[in-house]
């Protein structure tokens, strides 16, 4: 429980915010104490003992006492022992903290500080299983006064940064799959070519259909028992490395994985295998026996509608796997598909013009022997293309995404973001304070004026008689501003700012907090301060950041409003590493002013994210290896006709440089085309992330458009010359047998 209460020491006293714990603290996240002020911290892993008290450094110096000190708190006398240096689990809001007093349940009945009336906040401290908690908090029913809290739900900096790298990581760990699945289709195609002719061999020697497909499948099946196998040791050699980096952030005791981590992992394995190539392998089973004797009989294949439901279908559920979302999942893919149709018809139609714009043109020999191969199989290199920009535009979002998400989170806390806040700064201490803090070498922002103030009424309506009667900016004082000046954390999205610069009686109104009252430009909204009532017109609306450091506020006034009234100020500063101890002759200095100590939160917050950061960089190798995969099984899968080919060339008399330079050509085209298509592609995929998923401003793929294409062409020129140079190194004849 917390509550606020006066500290004594000798003739010295402060308010305190008081933190009664029992024997059971802390459930969970990390408790540092230090034996002296701003000394070094040690980890606890139990509340102060009874009879003793921690306090916050900043409460010592308000009281001017020092370790092993006696202090009164009620009628209990209290044994300071330490100096909180870390306390995660604390929240709070930034205009209503004290210094900290922790002190042990047991000493709360002696202190008899607790009558009617007192305002005693309550907090129970919940630790298990994600889907139990999660099935608490949708069972019980909470009073208007109680509310859940998650990280998710309290320091926004952190939960904006958690959420967007979770969305992250899950795009990119499906996006990883989906590249793994192409992979796998394309070489299951491959294999199921190589292997007509072992299954008419099987059907001659007296297999049955259903012999021949239950052996195939078997095949399938202990592959993906290896490979579940294999990917369940890497996870856990991975989950061992990152636990050792990460040991200094994480508990000493962590839980076990949940049961359905692995579940996930070993399912998307088996359905990428079995959705992507299982379709590929049926039809080995109808292999007919007399392609012994003439090979030019292939098994009918399966239908093509049947081989795209199949696939749609495991991706659906690959979607559903990762999302547990079927209304999204469906949605995704339907919406996928399209695209994919959209792209492969077009590419389809580029390839029909262009053969027949091209058709009876002189052209050289070697681009001539490269485009008539790839006109010649349009399905074919429509395909490969397809299969080249969707990997390219994968690995280019994702590497967008994450450059950009980086850029964002280190834009929102820069080393030098302010990490202590002053409030109460009383009007005639504000020039003194400001030369204080600049004497002492602190960067600070600005002075903001505030006055607490209560809405009263909305266009002469009482806000009471409303149907927002319930919003909590109804029921309490607000922390109202007057400025001129727009903070960097805050953005018009209707309105003007100017209107309120030169207008008299102007008001400014945070985004979100309009729209729960049902309020907009023009109305005119009536409050209460310091015994005064005052009427302003809203002439604009912010959009505000609540994640940056800087002070933030619903309303901000013009000028004029709150010139008359009693105000106080409040500012933030950055405390350097080793400037600390002049925060103890501040606060000496200016006994009313509040200062709030929030560098170990964001200390907390920067070191959460730089892990974060390298969860992100770790997954972005996942998505690297997925994509290099796809290139080469889709150069394999065409690697046998591009060598028949190559020896028929050289068979007619075609030289070695010919076949190398054609080769290249065509693979240049095939890298050009595909790289094209995977930037148009990765600039739309972009942009509807960045504006419906992250909600982080859009940021054109700009560079990439120059080095993606050059960089394309020598990598797929690179592997397709390496994979082709059978067709030059080895006589025309091994090339001829060896596909036999």
């Amino acid at each position: 429980m917390t509550f606020p209460s006066v500290v004594l020491f000798g003739e010295e006293l402060a308010l305190a915010a008081i933190k009664v714990v029992d024997d059971g603290y802390p459930l969970r996240g990390r408790l540092t104490t230090a034996s002296q002020a701003f000394g070094e911290p040690q980890q606890q892993f139990s509340g102060p003992p009874a009879g003793e008290a921690w306090v916050e450094s900043r409460l010592l110096a308000l009281l001017g006492a020092e370790v092993g000190d006696q202090v009164e708190m009620g009628n209990a006398q209290l044994t300071i022992s330490a100096v909180i240096v870390e306390e995660s689990d604390r929240g709070g809001n930034f205009y209503t903290l004290s210094p900290r007093l922790m002190m042990n349940r047991a000493d709360l009945a002696s202190a008899k500080v607790l009558g009617p009336g007192a305002r005693v906040r309550y907090r129970l401290l919940l630790g298990g299983e994600e889907a139990a908690l999660q099935q608490f908090r949708q069972q019980i029913e909470l009073d208007s006064n109680q509310r859940f809290e998650s990280l998710d739900d309290s320091n926004q900096a952190m939960s904006r940064a958690l959420s967007r790298a979770k969305q992250y990581l899950g795009l990119a760990a499906l996006l990883a799959v989906v590249l793994a699945s192409v992979a796998v289709a394309i070489s299951a195609q491959r294999y199921a070519q190589r292997h007509f002719d072992i299954s008419a061999l099987m059907r001659t020697f007296g297999l049955a259909r259903a012999q021949v497909f239950q052996l195939y499948a078997s095949q399938l099946l202990i592959l993906a028992v290896l490979a579940t196998a294999v990917g369940i040791g890497l996870a856990l050699a991975l989950q061992h490395a990152l636990l050792e980096i990460l040991a200094e952030v994480l508990p000493e005791q962590l839980p076990e994985a949940h049961w359905s981590a692995w579940l996930l992992g070993a399912s998307s394995g088996t359905v990428t295998l079995l959705g992507f190539g299982l379709p590929y392998l049926l039809p080995l089973s109808r292999v007919s026996p007399l392609r012994v004797l003439r090979r030019d009989l292939v098994p009918v294949p399966l239908s093509g509608w049947l081989v795209i439901a199949l696939a749609l279908a495991a991706l659906t559920a690959l979607l559903w796997l990762f999302t547990q979302d079927a209304v999204l999942s469906v949605g995704v893919m339907l919406g996928g598909s399209l695209v994919v149709l959209v792209l492969l018809l077009l590419l389809q139609g580029l390839i029909s013009l262009a053969q027949r714009g091209l058709q009876g043109r002189e052209l050289p020999l070697v681009v001539r022997f490269a485009w008539q191969h790839l006109s010649r199989h349009r399905r074919q290199t429509a395909g490969q293309i397809l299969a080249f920009s969707l990997t390219l535009m994968v690995m280019v979002v994702i590497a967008a995404v994450r450059n950009d998400l980086l850029a964002d989170w280190q834009a929102s806390l820069p080393d030098d973001a302010p990490n202590v806040f002053a409030i109460n700064i009383q009007q005639h201490e504000a020039d003194g304070f400001v030369a204080a803090l600049e004497q002492a070498g602190y960067q600070h922002q600005r002075l903001y004026p505030m006055v607490p103030g209560r809405l009263l009424s909305i266009n002469g309506t009482d806000v009471q008689t409303l149907e927002v009667a319930d919003d909590p900016a109804i029921n309490r004082d607000l922390a109202l501003t007057a400025d001129s000046y727009l903070p960097d954390s805050n953005r018009i999205v209707e309105g003007s700012w100017e209107a309120l610069q030169n207008g008299n009686g102007q008001v400014s109104i945070e985004e979100r907090l309009a729209g729960r009252l049902g309020v907009e430009l023009g109305d005119t909204l009536s409050f209460r301060a310091g015994g005064v009532d005052f009427d302003a017109t809203i002439s604009s609306i912010r959009e505000v950041d609540w994640g940056s450091l800087s002070p933030n506020f619903y309303m901000m006034f013009s000028d004029d409003v709150l010139a008359s009234l009693p105000r106080s100020y409040l500012t933030s500063f950055y405390v350097a590493p080793g400037q600390s101890d002049a925060l103890t002759g501040l606060i000496r200095q200016f006994p009313s002013v509040t200062l709030l100590d929030m560098q170990f939160v964001l200390g907390q917050i920067q070191t959460l994210l730089q892990q974060v950061t390298l969860a992100v960089e770790l997954i972005l190798l996942f998505v690297l290896v997925a994509a290099v995969l796809v290139l080469v099984a889709a150069l394999i899968a065409s690697l046998s006709e591009r060598l028949r080919e190559g020896a028929m060339l050289r068979t007619l008399g075609g030289s070695s440089g010919l076949i190398r330079r054609s080769q290249l050509v065509e693979f240049s085209l095939l890298a050009l085309l595909a790289s094209g298509l995977a930037l148009l592609g990765g600039e739309a995929v972009v942009l509807g992330i960045y504006q419906i998923v992250l909600n982080i401003p859009y940021q054109s793929l700009g560079w990439v458009w120059l080095w993606l294409p050059p960089v394309t062409v020598l990598v797929l020129v690179a592997l397709g010359l390496w994979l082709m140079r059978r067709a030059v190194t080895v006589s025309p004849l091994g090339v001829l047998r060896s596909l036999e």
